[in-house]
């Protein structure tokens, strides 16, 4: 969507064109809920989605790789984008290079366009774009919350349907809640009889200091 040459990914990702049905059909599900949840769009330009948990291994890099491949598959234009600068990882899930990626455009000044790749599953040919993590950064806190990210989504936005941001979680890091006020909704991940109840209690409670929106939880792992 965006100017300039984009290389084209094609490898099996976390789940995607490989679900289950019932995971498929759970993910239309998450697919319909948060369309649903979403404010009416004010002005021009794409929604603005974050994915965020209260901890660690709660599996919001898949639920946000299987999001986007669903609204996707609605024929919705994509952007995707790790913004986990401490530890990126979304890159390795999609058989992406971890750079350029963002931090490198917000930091070093690199060429969006130039760091922004397609994914393309290799089954039904649903594609969308990834703008990977990009070097290590402890400046994390500063670039999400900086104007400079905010231009950054705002130029994206109106070349999307929808931005995706794949969040670290609140319990460690403040990065979240500082990428939240960009935001028009954020979904919190929570793994089955993983996320003890106070570790849950915490991620909201600083949500709702920083008047984030919570559309909604999504329940992973589920027996």
């Amino acid at each position: 969507q965006m100017n300039g040459e984009k290389n084209t990914l094609e490898k099996t990702a976390k789940i995607c064109e490989n679900m289950s049905d019932s995971q498929r059909e759970a993910f239309k599900r998450l697919r319909s809920n948060v369309l649903l949840g979403l404010p009416e769009k004010q002005g021009q330009g794409g929604h603005i989605l974050g994915v965020t948990s209260a901890q660690t291994a709660e599996g919001k890099s898949t639920v946000a790789i299987n999001l986007a491949y669903t609204l996707a598959a609605l024929s919705k234009s994509v952007l995707l984008v790790d913004c986990d600068m401490r530890c990126p990882d979304l890159h390795n899930s999609l058989g992406a290079k971890q750079t350029p990626g963002l931090s490198n455009v917000l930091q070093d000044g690199a060429d969006t366009a130039a760091s922004v790749v397609t994914y393309k599953t290799t089954k039904d040919g649903i594609h969308f774009d990834l703008l990977p993590g990009g070097s290590v950064s402890d400046r994390s806190p500063e670039l999400l919350s900086s104007a400079r990210f905010q231009s950054l989504l705002e130029t994206v936005s109106a070349s999307y349907d929808f931005v995706l941001l794949d969040l670290p979680p609140v319990g460690p890091v403040t990065d979240a809640v500082e990428a939240s006020k960009f935001t028009e909704g954020l979904l919190v991940v929570v793994r089955e009889n993983h996320c003890p109840r106070f570790a849950l209690d915490d991620c909201m409670e600083q949500l709702r200091y920083a008047k984030a929106k919570v559309l909604g939880f999504v329940l992973n792992g589920c027996e």
